[in-house]
């Protein structure tokens, strides 16, 4: 008598809730859950408590609630804070985007030489945020720096340029807005790669110039992504730290201390993490925030 042996395994099981190999890709997942929970959601947790405490150090002497918001989002100092955060973010937006934008249509419309040209304005971009502070501090330095030297020689008193309070911000604003452009650049220049030929023809047969070019066919295609681009670049500035620590240091006078460079300098020079973590908390909800929009406006391109 011939006997039939059927083998099934655990997950042909019927009524099984797990998937084939279930535990195989759990333990391919693990290590990458594991280092997520301890650079993001750990951190943030410790932050979040620190910022309810009143600490010495790392060590908690008790606890206030909502104390340290109130002490700290009221005082004038984190409104000197605020505004210049706002104003470094805006400002170099300001200028960060009517300049990638321009870069790419001069690309698009060099016939000879585009490739050398689009190498040369992608090399700040390729730079590390110290390189370029430190480059930029050379030329602005007011005894020898090449910058001083030129508005000297046409008469121009440059004054202490990265030290002067008025000025500082300025400066530092069109130091990120140079670093950063290649990357609206980039962004958008192939987003006018997706700009139908045949629009261009339709206008050009219509009689329309430059200027219903850039209004009928250009603007609609890249105003999406040039407002993804600005939300990606609004919250890479929002947490920026370097550039501003080469160039001033937050000086003179805090002029150029932004909401990240107060929570990088207050939690080496102060005993008490609570301020600085009140001030991460408000930087995480300003970010979670921008990067809710711009996960919608992203879909929406993609869409």
């Amino acid at each position: 008598m011939n006997t039939i042996s059927i083998t099934q395994t655990a997950s042909a099981v019927p009524g099984d809730p797990r998937p084939p190999g279930f535990w195989a890709r759990f333990v391919w997942f693990a290590p990458a859950v594991a280092v997520l929970l301890a650079v993001t959601l750990y951190p943030t947790a410790v932050v979040l408590w620190l910022s309810v405490h009143r600490t010495r150090l790392y060590e908690v002497v008790h606890g206030v609630g909502l104390a340290n918001y109130v002490s700290v989002i009221t005082s004038p100092a984190f409104l000197e804070l605020s505004l210049n955060s706002l104003l470094y973010v805006f400002g170099a937006l300001a200028v960060v985007l009517p300049m990638g934008l321009a870069s790419a249509l001069a690309l698009q419309n060099i016939a000879r030489g585009a490739a050398l040209a689009r190498t040369l304005l992608l090399l700040p971009w390729t730079l590390s945020m110290g390189v370029v502070g430190c480059f930029w501090l050379w030329l602005l330095n007011p005894s020898y720096g090449p910058i001083s030297y030129l508005l000297r020689s046409l008469g121009i008193e440059p004054g202490l340029m990265l030290g002067e309070p008025s000025l500082a911000l300025i400066l530092v604003i069109l130091v990120t807005a140079w670093w950063s452009f290649p990357y609206v650049m980039v962004m958008m220049s192939a987003s006018l790669q997706s700009v139908p030929a045949e629009l261009y023809e339709a206008i050009d047969m219509d009689g329309g110039g430059l200027r219903d070019r850039l209004r009928h066919a250009v603007w609609p295609h890249i105003a999406p992504t040039l407002g993804s681009t600005a939300l990606a670049l609004g919250i890479l500035y929002l947490t920026l730290i370097t550039m501003i620590l080469v160039l001033t240091g937050g000086g003179p006078l805090g002029s150029t201390a932004t909401w990240s460079f107060e929570v990088f300098s207050s939690a080496f020079r102060s005993v008490d993490l609570s301020p600085s973590s009140v001030i991460s908390v408000v930087v995480l909800v300003v970010n979670l925030f921008l990067g809710y929009i711009y996960t919608r406006l992203t879909g929406r391109v993609s869409g």
